[in-house]
C-alpha cells in the first residue's frame, strides 16, 4: 500500500515537471504607443504688412486673429504708415511684403522703372449706392454760417488730406468748383490728426475715410460736403505684393491670399460682435464708433475694377506726375486670387 502511494506521488510529480517544461515563457505585455493629442505647430513665416489703422484692413486683422494665416504657416507683422505711398521704398527693397491703398504716381513711376510691384486683390472701393466710406468734410461752423456750401467756396481754404495718395481725388473734387490745387492751401496730416484739427479750427476741410468721417460728425466739428461716389465712383483701394513675394516666394503669396480671402469672407458678414472686437483691437478705435461707421465693400473673390485706375494713370501722365503709363500686365497679377479661389471652392469648411 505504501509502495502504491509512493508510486502515485512520484507519477504526479513527474507529470508536473513535464507540464512545466512544455509551457512557453510568458510573453511581455505589448507596449501601447499613445497618439499625440494635438498636431505639431508648424513653423510660421513672418509676412510684414504696411497698414493704416482703418477698418478697410479688417480682412487682415480678422485672418490674423482667427488663425487663417496660421493655418497657412504665416504670421503677420503689421507696420503702421501714414499712407501706402510712404511704405513704397520698403516694399521695393523687400523689407515689407504687402501694402494696401490707392495707386499713386510714386507706384506707377516705380513700376515703369522696373520695380516689381503688382496689384493682387481688392481691399475696398467707393461703391455707388453703398454707405459713405470716403468724403470731403468741411468744418461745421463754416458750413452752418453759409461760408462754405459748395466746392467753389473752398478757394483759399486750408485743406488736409490733399497730398500723397489723395492728390488725384482732390483734383477731381476741385474741378467740380472750377478750382485747381493752386487755389487752396494744403495741410499734410493723417486722418486722426485731421479730426483733431477740425476740433481746434486748424483746417477748413479734409478728405477723410471711415471711421474718421463718423468720428468728426459725432464730435460736431465737421459735416460732409461731398460723398466719395459724387467725385470718384468705383475708386479702388487695392492690395499689392512686392518683390519679397513676387520674386522670392510666390508660393507664400498663394498661401497669404487663401487666408486673406477667408478674412474677406468673414469681414463681409458685417459688424458682428466678433468682427467689431477684432477691428477695434487693431485700430484702437471705439467699438461703438466702428459700429456706426461705414465699412468699405470688398469683393468676395478679390477681383479689382481697372477702369478708374486707367483714368487715373491718364491724369498722371497729362499732369506730368509720371513719365509713362504701365500696362495691365505690369500693374496687375490675378494669379494669386485665381489660385486662392480655386483652393477655397474645393475645400469644405474653409472657415
Amino acid at each position: 500500500m505504501v509502495k502504491q502511494v509512493r508510486f502515485v506521488l512520484s507519477a504526479l510529480i513527474l507529470m508536473g515537471i513535464l507540464v512545466t517544461a512544455c509551457m512557453s515563457p510568458a510573453s511581455p505585455a505589448p507596449q501601447v504607443t499613445k497618439a499625440p493629442t494635438t498636431a505639431p505647430t508648424p513653423a510660421l513665416t513672418t509676412v510684414k504688412v504696411a497698414y493704416l489703422p482703418t477698418s478697410s484692413f479688417g480682412p487682415i486683422y480678422i485672418a490674423q486673429d482667427e488663425g487663417y494665416f496660421a493655418r497657412q504657416g504665416i504670421t503677420v507683422e503689421l507696420v503702421k504708415f501714414q499712407s501706402g505711398s510712404m511704405a513704397l521704398p520698403l516694399l521695393l527693397d523687400g523689407s515689407i511684403a504687402v501694402v494696401g491703398g490707392p495707386i499713386s504716381p510714386a507706384y506707377i513711376n516705380a513700376i515703369a522703372k522696373g520695380g516689381h510691384i503688382q496689384i493682387v486683390a481688392d481691399k475696398g472701393s467707393i461703391t455707388p449706392g453703398a454707405c459713405t466710406a470716403n468724403a470731403l468734410m468741411v468744418r461745421k461752423t463754416l458750413y452752418d454760417d453759409g461760408t462754405v456750401r459748395s466746392v467753389a467756396d473752398l478757394k483759399g481754404r486750408k485743406i488736409s488730406g490733399v497730398t500723397g495718395d489723395n492728390t488725384y481725388t482732390m483734383s477731381r473734387v476741385l474741378a467740380m468748383g472750377n478750382l485747381t490745387l493752386a487755389d487752396i492751401q494744403t495741410a499734410d496730416m493723417d486722418y486722426a490728426s485731421s479730426v483733431v484739427a477740425f476740433d481746434n479750427g486748424a483746417i477748413d476741410a479734409a478728405m477723410l475715410t471711415e471711421p474718421y468721417i463718423t468720428q468728426a460728425i459725432k464730435r460736431g466739428s465737421a459735416v460732409i460736403l461731398l460723398k466719395g461716389e459724387d467725385y470718384l465712383p468705383g475708386y479702388t483701394l487695392p492690395l499689392y505684393y512686392g518683390p519679397a513675394i513676387l520674386d522670392k516666394d510666390p508660393e507664400l503669396g498663394n498661401r497669404f491670399m487663401i487666408a486673406y480671402l477667408q478674412g474677406v469672407k468673414q469681414y463681409n458678414e458685417g459688424k458682428t460682435e466678433r468682427n467689431l472686437a477684432i477691428v477695434s483691437n487693431y485700430t484702437k478705435l471705439d467699438r461703438d464708433l466702428l459700429n456706426e461707421s461705414c465699412w468699405y465693400p470688398i469683393t468676395a473673390d478679390g477681383s479689382v475694377s481697372r477702369q478708374v485706375n486707367t483714368e487715373y494713370m491718364d491724369w498722371m501722365l497729362a499732369n506730368k506726375k509720371i513719365t509713362q503709363t504701365v500696362t495691365d500686365e505690369q500693374l496687375y497679377n490675378t494669379s494669386y486670387v485665381t489660385y486662392a479661389n480655386g483652393v477655397l471652392q474645393n475645400t469644405s469648411g474653409s472657415r
